[in-house]
This record gives structure tokens, sequence and C-alpha cells, in this order.
């Protein structure tokens, strides 16, 4: 049995166990009861806390509250949500009476009072806050989207997720603020209600001793294993002068989502069921506009159920939720199944002491087609017709690729555990433990009979991932300091330790002697592989807060760190932060009328650790013969630290007419010293890989802006407009004395060019006719975008009827089209975008060619890395219509929605783009440096019907 199905057992059994306490209150005590609304309509999952305390609770999905256990006499009760204005109301409380009070909240982007903790220590007021914070509150999203990359496409400025194919589960890219590292990875750090979890993506479905390109091409997002539906609220921190207090892993920036908990009152239930369809757009010149996958593409049929169920009673809350998930591809093999669940739980009995026991388990499996780069798959024999591996174009004889099953399964478990003491008003402490496990078997099979390998092959890959977080905050307030009027002080410390664990068993087996099931045991040949790592960080910090008059705020502080991948001779890294807040509307002279406005300006650092055994000189225990050796393998480096982002912002939150319009500014620049660049050996020290070395500076800089605004609204009509701007730029200011170098993919890092710049072979006469004039190693520009604009618009109508459409635009960045090359320099003449071309050729009328027909379709004429196109698109990303069902349909109901949705349907491509997609990546998917694009198919529109349930 494998440990996640034990940790499942463990987790069930324990919530049979949890007892029910009954701890009395020492004092008199009354409840607080309610509804939360926004123009008579339900706010559900606002939180309500009685102010000084921390005895609160969350709204049901009819806005409903209760609070037990609240002190008798004079109370003020704060209600607030992500997107609203926060409101407190007096309450008086009798003993064992019940209070009733109803909060009617008004919409707002700069809520001020809005409470983040992602980047701070402990709870934070958005006043005090000097640097930018992101917030999605899913509860306003109309539509489900898929997944949670889905999500958070187009949501935050700044913030860039791009795809990698249409296969299922196929992992995005994410970037926030860009690239500040050319050697780590550049994917921010995912916290999940408090705990660390796995933020890349897993390995790719290919054996260590097998070629790299034969599997689907492709990795799954551990983002994606999380149900949407589960999700209240995520928080975004882009930059290391918001992530200090994260240490040597953040400076690629923070992402904390926060899942659905329970609140007081009747259990509420809801049932969420989606039904819909994946549909391929066409990604090629006509006439071939699928590039010849016409037989073997379908309508890919999806469908998801989920039912949870939340409530609680005096000092309990609960949320529980499953998950069924069935989702078919756009290919043959391509097939996705996942069952979860979660539970969370919280127990507040004893004075002052808050217990969160969240909670998740979740199965995965998934059949992908074989794909990309990979003379034994689908899509690259497809393309090439009758010049393929096959040399046939016969979709019977292609289709015997089918056989090689690719698939794989992933079990997780995440639990966190949450105490939250108060022993009085001034101090509260909170401690937070983690435990993030997945197991993912990746298995791989070309049966005995396989046209490319008649013997067969298979593999089997078992990759176990542990990460065990601890997280200790404590802050005391002085609510007047040195005796000044007005002058507040919050002194936070605290500590945390994140140990990443991680062991790969890899067999690989050859030539099979029948056409019986195969087994690793079953090869005439077989080869074992096995890998293990260990990484342990740790740091403590220390901030102070300093309030004056609830208008300025001064923050100031240091995190120190540790990590077992420094080298030996590299001692600690210290990073500190300092930030400003100041709310002007606040003053006495700031005309009301006005709104109120935020200024703000942040500085801080914060790094990225090199890998596991970057440091360490390490060798490769291979056979010579039958004789045991070894081979130089990592060089090594004992001085190797951290790379280190040191952050600019300033920025301000605007709000006027009453919450009607807002606007979020800011201007950014990270400067990342210390940055890890690959140093080649010299050959005679006997290592031929090159060392990493510390010694290179990127630079980051660029602007967000966010504007929100409703032109109309009267009674059930309402109209927002919103859009997110980001323009960036960033460079390689010094390579420490390396010479420029290639990643892959025509992508270079060269001082002063972007990280990474792409270069290649320019055509400098495109609609000539004549032949084509050349420019060697042309700079084209950036590989990612400089610029982004995502417009949204939200329409509500009588009946609950709401339309919401949200897209996105983006600019300035330049991609390497591998797969046109291999095609069009061996001469293929059926590649889609030499069709006309060769047809114009086999008529006698070359003479008329262009520049550009000439240089990319006659194989004489070819030059690699020429095909390089511009970036820029525009999509559609979310389309929804939501109509609400009257409850007479629906018997028990308290209400229920239907809602249509499209992604992804409607889309604009920039002329200069030949073919696939520009969201597309190679072989290595989301785990590649550069993206580029090789033989795989783009991710599809997806179709959604929702029904959602409340009873």
């Amino acid at each position: 049995m494998s440990s996640s199905h034990t940790a499942a057992r463990v987790f069930v059994t324990s919530l049979l166990l949890v007892p029910i306490y009954d701890v009395g209150a020492q004092q008199e005590v009354g409840t607080v009861q309610g509804r939360v609304t926004r123009a008579g309509g339900p706010v559900p999952s606002a939180q309500l806390v009685i102010v000084g305390s921390t005895v609160g609770t969350v709204t049901d999905a009819d806005g409903r509250f209760r609070i037990f256990r609240v002190p008798v006499g004079a109370q003020q009760v704060r209600a607030q949500r992500i997107g609203y204005q926060a409101m407190t109301l007096p309450v008086v409380v009798q003993a064992n009476q019940v209070a009733d009070l109803t909060f009617d909240l008004k919409e707002a982007v700069a809520a001020l009072d809005a409470v983040v903790v992602t980047g701070t220590a402990g709870a934070a007021r958005l006043r005090e806050v000097g640097n930018s914070i992101s917030q999605i509150d899913v509860s306003k999203q109309i539509d489900r989207p898929s997944s949670v990359d889905a999500l958070l496409q187009a949501q935050a400025p700044g913030m860039t997720v791009m795809s990698s194919s249409g296969q299922p589960g196929s992992a995005s890219q994410i970037r926030l603020r860009g690239n500040v590292s050319v050697a780590m990875s550049n994917q921010p750090l995912i916290y999940i209600d408090g705990v660390r979890t796995r933020s890349d993506p897993y390995r790719k479905n290919v054996s260590g001793g097998e070629s790299d390109n034969r599997s689907n091409n492709d990795v799954q997002s551990p983002l994606n294993d999380i149900n949407p539906s589960d999700i209240d609220r995520i928080e975004i921190i882009k930059g290391a002068a918001a992530t200090t207090l994260y240490g040597t892993e953040a400076n690629a920036g923070v992402i904390q989502i926060f899942t659905k908990r329970g609140a007081s009152g009747s259990p509420q239930w809801q049932l969420n069921a989606d039904h819909g369809f994946a549909k391929l757009q066409p990604f090629a010149p006509a006439p071939a506009e699928f590039a010849y996958l016409d037989p073997w593409l379908k309508s890919g049929v999806r469908q998801k159920y989920d039912l949870s169920v939340r409530g609680g009673g005096r000092d309990d809350g609960y949320f529980v939720a499953g998950l069924l998930e069935d989702n078919k591809g756009v290919l043959p093999n391509d097939h996705e199944t996942r069952e979860s669940l979660r539970g969370n739980f919280s127990f507040a009995g004893f004075k002052g002491l808050q217990i969160q026991w969240n909670n998740f388990i979740t199965h995965s499996a998934t059949q992908t087609t074989p794909t990309g780069n990979n003379s034994h798959g689908l899509t690259l024999n497809v393309y090439r017709g009758a010049n393929n591996f096959f040399g046939s174009a016969d979709p019977e004889v292609i289709s015997r690729v089918l056989t090689f099953d690719v698939r794989s399964m992933i079990d997780r478990f995440t639990s966190g555990l949450t105490f939250t003491y108060a022993p009085t008003a001034n101090w509260s402490n909170r401690f937070t433990i983690g435990y993030d496990m997945t197991e993912n078997e990746l298995r791989s099979v070309r049966p005995f009979g396989f046209p490319p390998q008649p013997l067969g092959r298979m593999s089997d890959v078992m990759n176990r991932s542990r990460i065990l977080s601890t997280d200790l905050v404590s802050t005391y307030n002085i609510e007047q300091l040195l005796r000044v009027s007005g002058l507040r002080l919050s002194l936070s410390g605290g500590a945390q330790t994140v140990t990443v664990d991680e062991h790969t068993l890899d067999g690989l087996a050859d030539q099979f002697p029948g056409p019986s099931t195969p087994t690793l045991s079953s090869g005439a040949i077989r080869q074992s592989f096995e890998s293990a790592m260990k990484v342990i960080n740790g740091g403590l910090f220390g901030q102070a807060l300093f309030n004056f008059r609830e208008r300025y705020f001064v923050t100031l502080g240091m995190r120190v760190d540790g990590n077992s991948a420094f080298g030996s001779d590299f001692g600690l890294q210290r990073y500190p932060k300092a930030s400003l807040s100041y709310v002007i509307s606040d003053e006495s002279f700031w005309p009301k009328r006005f709104g109120t406005l935020k200024l703000r300006g942040a500085y801080g650092q914060a790094g990225r650790a090199p890998g596991a055994f970057d440091a360490v000189r390490t060798w490769d225990p291979i056979g010579w013969g039958s004789l045991p050796a070894y081979l130089p393998l990592n060089v090594g480096n004992p001085v190797l630290g951290p790379e280190r982002t040191a952050e600019t912002e300033i920025g301000f939150d605007y709000s006027a007419f009453d919450g009607r319009f807002n606007a979020d500014f800011t201007h950014f620049r990270q400067l990342t010293k210390d940055a890890l660049f690959p140093v080649q050996q010299a050959p005679s020290l006997g290592f031929q890989n090159s060392q990493l070395r510390n010694g290179g500076t990127i630079e980051n800089s660029g602007i967000e802006l966010t504007v929100r605004g409703t032109p109309f609204e009267r009674g059930s009509y309402k109209w927002d407009l919103g859009v997110n701007v980001a323009k960036s730029a960033n460079k390689a200011v010094d390579l420490g004395g390396a010479p420029s170098f290639s990643l892959g993919g025509q992508g270079w890092i060269m001082e002063g060019q972007p990280i990474p710049v792409i270069r290649g072979v320019y055509l400098t006469n495109p609609d000539e006719i004549g032949n084509p004039i050349t420019e060697a190693d042309h700079i084209f520009g950036p590989n990612l975008p400089t610029l982004t604009i995502s417009p949204s618009t939200t329409i509500e109508l009588p009946h609950g009827i709401v339309f919401s459409a949200r897209g996105e635009y983006q600019h300035g960045g330049y991609i390497f089209d591998s797969g046109s090359e291999g095609a069009q320099s061996r001469g293929i003449t059926v590649w889609p975008t030499c069709i006309a071309t060769n047809a114009e050729i086999a008529a006698g009328r070359g003479s008329q060619l262009t520049a550009f027909d000439r240089q990319y379709c006659i194989v004489a004429n070819f030059k690699s890395g020429s095909t390089i196109y511009p970036t820029d698109f525009f999509k559609v990303r979310e389309m929804s219509l939501r109509f609400g069902m009257p409850k007479a349909l629906l018997p028990g109901a308290t209400s229920a929605s239907l809602t249509f949705s499209a992604r992804n349907w409607i889309r604009w491509l920039n002329s200069d783009f030949k073919m696939f997609d520009p969201e597309m990546m190679a072989n290595d998917g989301a785990l590649a440096r550069v993206r580029s694009m090789n033989e795989q198919y783009p991710a599809p529109a997806i179709f959604t019907t929702s029904l959602k349930v409340n009873f």
C-alpha cells in the first residue's frame, strides 16, 4: 500500500476520532447573528470578528452568520470581504441572549481595512501595507474555471499565466514581473492556507535512460490538483519588496491560496455539476488548418461534480467537499480523471485559542497521446505527411503509434494545522505546521510489435516528494508608544523552516519475449536508476510596524536565512525590508468628495537558493565493462550562495465616487545580484559540466495599473468595467565575466539584452520579389511579453442574470518555431506554411516568389534559426452568462443558477505568426527556460454548462 493511501486512512480515521469539546467560558456570554448583504443580495464567505478578540465566523452561501460566546456588554462587530469596504457596527450583548445585526457592504477595490496575510508578519490591514498585493475574490467568478491555472489567467497586472499544450492537466508557465533567474526556477512559491506546497510542475514522463523526446513531452501542474470550487480567495505578491519574510526562496514572488472555512449555523450544502467539451481551433494556414490532424481530432467531453457542506456550532466550524472529475482531450488517448476530498475544521473552545485544521487528499490518473518532437509520437508523424518516420501519410499506418501508452498517476495529501493564541488583546501568536506529500507514478509502454521499436520498451518512474514546513509568528501591539498620542507600535518576530525531500526510482526494460502484458521484469535488457535529494531552509525574522494616527505607517524588518544548498564556505544571509504607507485622504485638508488615496513605497530583498548539489563536487558511478568506476560530474563551488533580488516599489491606491471608481498604480525596479550563471570549465580539469557561480546582475523594471469602475448602477441593473495594464523590461546587466551563452530554442543570455533574448536569422526583404537577403545573429527581442492589457466587464440584470467577460492582450515577445524549422529544412512539401508556395513552384511560377517564400520553402535557401515570430495575441480568456433559477424548479433549494461559459474561444494572432499558437511550448513544457515551439498542439477552447445549487 502506498504512503498516500495510508495517509488517506489516517485522515479519515482522525476525523472519526476528533473529540467534541464543550469548554464553558468563565464569563457570561451571548450570541450575535445576522446577515451580510450587498444591495440586498447575499455576501458569502464574509469574515465577522468581535473587535479586539479572536472570536468570529464567516457567512454562509446566503450571507448569514452566527457568532457564539461573545462576551456580554457593548461590543463592536466588523464585517469584511475582499472587494468590499469593511464595516463595523455596535451591538450590546446580553447573557444567554441573541443580538441581531445586518451589514450592507459597499464594493471597493481599494478597501483599506481589508485584511491580508501573505507577505506580512501575521494579518495586516491594507492601509498598513507599503507594497502592492493583488487579491482574487473567487466568489465573484461568474464561471467555474476548469483549473487553477485558468482561474489565474488575466487576473492581476504583472502576472502572466501561459499554457503549454492542449493535453489534459498541462502545466502553465507562471511569471510574476518576468524572469529573475537564468539557472533556477522562475515559478513563484505556492502556499495553501499557510502551508508551503510544491511550486514547480511535476517531472516529465520519461526515464533517465531513455531519449528525452520519447514521451508525451509535457508536464503536469500541481496547482491543478486543487478544486477551484474549494477556493475562497487568492493573494499574490510579485517581488522582493513584498517577499522578504519568505527569505532565500521567494525572489520570484508568492501565490497563496485560501480555501473555504466553516461557518457557524446549520449545515449549508452546495452542489456543482459541470458538463462541457473541449474543441481544438485551427492553428495552421488553410487548407491544412489542423495540420492534417483532422482524422484524429474529437470534441473532448468534460464533466465535473462536487458537493460541499459547511456549518458549525458554538465553538467549531467545518467545510467538507468532495470532487469527481472526468475530462477527455481532443486526441484519441487524452483522458484525465480526478477524485479529491477536502476537510477544513476549526475549533475555538478555549479562551483566546483557535485551532484550524485543513486537509486535502486527491488521486488523479492521466493518459496522454505521445506528441511533441517525438518520432514515436502522433503529431510529428502527422504534420510531416509522407515524409514522416513511417514514410506514409495513411492514417491507419500512423495510428499504430497510439499503442504507445503514456500514463501518470498522482496521489497527493496536504495537511496543515494552525494554532492562533491571543492571551491578551494586544498579544497574538500563530503557529502553522504543514505537510505536502506527492507520489507520482509515470508509466510509459511501447508494447511488443510497436512499429518503431518492434521488441517493445517500457519505463516506470516513481517520484515521491515531501515538503514539511513550520511557521511561527508572534505579534505584540503597544497601543501608545513613548506617551505620544496616536503613536502605536506592533512588534513581530518568528521563524520558518522548510524541508523538501525527493526520492525517485526509475526502471527501464527493453526487448520483450512476446505480446503479453509487459512488466519491468519481462525485458531482456533492464536498467535501473535512483536519485534522492533533501534541502532544508530555515530563517528567523523580526519586524516593527509604527502606526501614527491610523494614516502614517512605517514598517522595518529583517530576515536571516541558512540553507543546506549553500556552499560549505558560505554563511547566513540577511534580507532587510522597509515600507511606508500614507493614507493622505484621512488628513483634514483632504476634501471627502475626492475619495480615498493611499500613497505607498517599499524596499525589500529576497533570494533564490541554488540546486541541492550545485555547491558539491559529485561523481557519476558508472560501470567500466564489468568493473565499477566513477566519472567526474559536477565540479562544485564551496562559496556558492543564493541569488539576491533587491526591489523598490512606489505606488498608490485610489477610490472615489463612493467606491464606484478605483485605481491602483505601482512602479517597480528589481536588481538581482549574485545571479547564478553556468561557467564552462577547462576540459583538462576532467569535469565536462559547467560550474555554477554567483556573479551576474539582472535588472527588471516596469509599471502596473489596475482601474475598476461602475459606469452605471440603478436597482438591479449594474455595469462594471475594468482593465489591468503591465509594462515591463528586463536585461542582463552583467554576466560576471562569462561569455554570452545559449539556453536552447534560440534563447540567449547576453549582456545588455533581455533574459532570455531571441537571436537568429533575420530576413530583411520578406515582401520583395527576388532572392532572400538575411542578417545572421540578429537580435529579435525578449522571449516574454513586455506589455499585457487585460480588460474585463460584468453586466448584472434583474432575475439573477449576469454576463461577464475577461480578455488578455500580450505584446513584445518572440518565439522560435522549432517544428517548422525541422520540416522546412528537410524540404517537407506538405508543411502547411509552404503548401501554396510549393504549388507555385510546381506550376513553374517560382520566379514570382517573394524573398520570404524562397527563404522558408526552398531547402537550398533555408537557414537554421530563421523561423522566429512575434507572439502578439489577444484572447478572450473567459466569457460567461449566468441565470438565476426559480426556487420552484428545485424544491428545497435556497438558491440555484445555471451558467454557460467559454474559455479561450475568441482570439486574434499577429499576422506574422505563421503556425501553431504563441502559448505553446516545446518538449519540456512549463519547465523550459526558453519558450519555443515544436510538434505539440495548442490548448483547446473549453465550453461548459454549470449548475450550482445551494440548499
